[in-house]
């Protein structure tokens, strides 16, 4: 067979008719085959020449953040540091005396708030917010998803009760919470919402799989019809399995509501790791197309394993990572696959796939990849283009953030918005220095879960310090 071999001074390119094969310097050869329909399919993993721009991406973090995410970094990724970290973060968060309390002990909250609370969340103020969000914005961010750090905390095993007047205080109180967080963010932004905020009652309800009461059915229909008239759209966040059901129907029906004219305005979480996804995806898409509605999907890879049943996921995080993956696909190209499947099929044909919008939350950086590779080549031919978005933790994953970002820039500097490219937005938390502890120790956690990746993160970071100092000598 007839082979073209062209030598560069960062990769050797064989190529052979219809096929592509590239080695990189480090990684396992891939190759991308074309087929009649010009469709791309990986052998391993797709490029990452695909997504990374010069210059290098973290030169956009201004060089404050840029040390501070450094250094929070290098103690996630030293389990020797993290765990006293850990502990301290905790005492914090649960302790009764006043010593260890933010809102009475002005030394603790000073330094909490310049450092961990400054990295991870936006603001205890409307203006702090409004701050926060210019500045990511002027990273290169096309906005945020902003979510309301307060959290009602059970103890497992306590029973949920609740009088109506508190039942009642409690909605109000969310309601309340859930208009501000709307009211902070722009057109185009994303409000991060919970069900179970708005008290025992309700988590009641959705342990029951009930309808809500006509008290939550008001305060959902207040919060939609504004996030709809002021073009906000509402992340409805997955919560443990025990109500997730609940908020599933509940979302959905939100979705038949206002999610029209293609356009999503409420966005349903979907759970990679959890068994029953695809399946219950599978069943939302279908009522979708059935009923004529645009089906909004925050899809995560999920963060309940440690209370939630065992049984519930799958077995190894390589099945999540391909579940995840194959879902992401199906939805980006619109087309049912081997693993997001249709409920039912007709005559051998698989039915038609309703509109989708579709936001990819995860910091996997070959997950993003592979999606890139598959806008490109849907551009390239000229293929449909779902409403598609990125979305990182603010604090967290910022070499791939920063990737996405250059990446969604056109050769003549317009930004992603412009261009019509897929959208990046950073996930982050306002509310006190007291209620936002509960927040942070929960991404303290995360980052202990995934020492190799923030270990990833902490050396590009180390890079980008390095190149910086290195160019003003």
């Amino acid at each position: 067979m007839a082979q073209l071999h062209v030598a560069h001074k960062m990769h050797t390119y064989t190529v052979i008719p219809r096929v592509l094969y590239i080695r990189r310097w480090g990684l396992k050869r891939w190759s991308l085959a074309f087929g009649k329909s010009g469709r791309v399919s990986y052998d391993t993993h797709p490029p990452r020449p695909s997504i990374t721009p010069t210059p290098p991406p973290l030169s956009l973090l201004a060089l404050p953040t840029l040390i501070r995410s450094y250094l929070i970094s290098a103690i996630s990724a030293t389990p020797i540091l993290l765990t006293p970290s850990l502990w301290i973060l905790s005492l914090l968060a649960h302790s009764k005396s006043p010593f260890w309390q933010v809102e009475h002990n002005p030394f603790l909250r000073y330094i909490v708030k310049k450092t961990i609370y400054a990295q991870f969340c936006a603001g205890e103020t409307p203006s702090e917010v409004k701050r926060t969000a210019t500045e990511l914005r002027k990273t290169g961010y096309q906005g945020v998803v902003l979510n309301y750090a307060k959290e009602l905390v059970f103890d497992k095993g306590a029973p949920i009760e609740q009088n109506k007047q508190d039942a009642a205080k409690d909605i109000e109180d969310w309601q309340r919470g859930l208009l501000k967080t709307v009211n902070l963010v722009d057109h185009g932004d994303f409000a991060a919402l919970k069900f179970s905020g708005a008290g025992p009652s309700v988590v009641q309800r959705l342990i029951g799989k009930l309808p809500p009461t006509a008290a939550v059915s008001q305060a959902m229909k207040e919060v939609c019809d504004h996030a709809k008239n002021t073009g906000i759209k509402l992340l409805w966040d997955a919560e443990q399995n025990a109500v997730q059901p609940g908020i599933d129907q509940w979302t959905l029906d939100l979705q038949r509501e206002y999610n029209h004219d293609g356009v999503a305005v409420v966005y349903g979480t979907y759970q990679a790791y959890a068994i029953s996804t695809p399946q219950l995806l599978a069943q939302h898409l279908a009522i979708a197309h059935r009923e004529g509605f645009t089906l909004g999907v925050k899809l995560v890879r999920g963060a309940y394993m440690g209370s939630d049943p065992r049984r519930l996921f799958w077995g190894t995080k390589a099945e999540t990572d391909r579940v995840h993956d194959k879902i992401a696909e199906a939805l980006i190209r619109k087309e049912w696959n081997e693993v997001l499947s249709p409920i039912e099929e007709t005559d051998r044909q698989k039915p038609a796939f309703p509109n989708v919008s579709l936001v990819l939350a995860t910091h996997n950086h070959e997950s993003v990849r592979k999606a890139v590779a598959i806008r490109q080549e849907q551009r390239r031919t000229g293929q449909e283009l779902i409403d598609l978005s990125y979305a990182q933790l603010m604090g967290m994953a910022d070499d791939l953030g920063t990737e996405l970002i250059l990446a969604g820039r056109s050769s003549s500097g317009v930004t992603q918005a412009k261009t019509g490219s897929s959208k990046t937005f950073k996930y982050t938390a306002w509310g006190s220095v007291r209620e936002c502890l509960t927040y942070l120790l929960r991404r303290a956690e995360e980052n202990k879960g995934s020492l190799g990746r923030t270990r990833i993160g902490r050396l590009a970071l180390g890079k980008e310090l390095r190149r910086r100092l290195l160019s003003r000598l």
